[in-house]
């Protein structure tokens, strides 16, 4: 008899610790970055989302205007990012990405993951060249 109750007190432990769990789970922000989705995993701090974002510096100083939009309700957050003097895009293929528009650090190329299945930093877990912005030329 006391081994029927200590199985069912060990079930209702088990269904009531799992309930408690998967109230406590935290559902995870997308990251949107351009309007392209991103692979990148946001951290949390109290009532803070923290978005590590990579912003590529090719000449000497460069300017760069970033806005973060935070939706709590459809748990995302759009970021625009983009260089303060922009180049007018060419006829020229880039030759990073040979014109292709996919991150060419990622592996596959514009997967936004790296040979080790991380989000890969360069991209921002993009998947977009992120010299041409995913366009192909420079």
């Amino acid at each position: 008899m006391s081994m029927k109750i200590r199985l069912l007190l060990l079930l209702v432990l088990t269904f009531v610790g799992g309930f408690g769990l998967g109230l406590a789970a935290v559902e995870p922000y997308q990251v949107i970055i351009n309007g392209n989705p991103s692979k990148i995993q946001v951290q949390h701090d109290k009532d803070t989302v923290l978005v590590p974002l990579t912003l590529p510096v090719t000449g000497e100083s460069a300017e760069w205007t970033v806005s973060l939009l935070r939706d709590d309700k459809s748990h995302k957050v759009d970021v625009k990012m983009s260089a303060a003097s922009l180049k007018l895009r060419g006829v020229q293929d880039c030759y990073y990405c040979s014109g292709n528009g996919l991150c060419s650090n990622d592996y596959p190329a514009g997967s936004g993951h790296n040979y080790s299945g991380i989000t890969e930093g360069s991209c921002n877990g993009t998947g977009r060249c992120y010299h041409c912005s995913g366009t192909g030329k420079l």
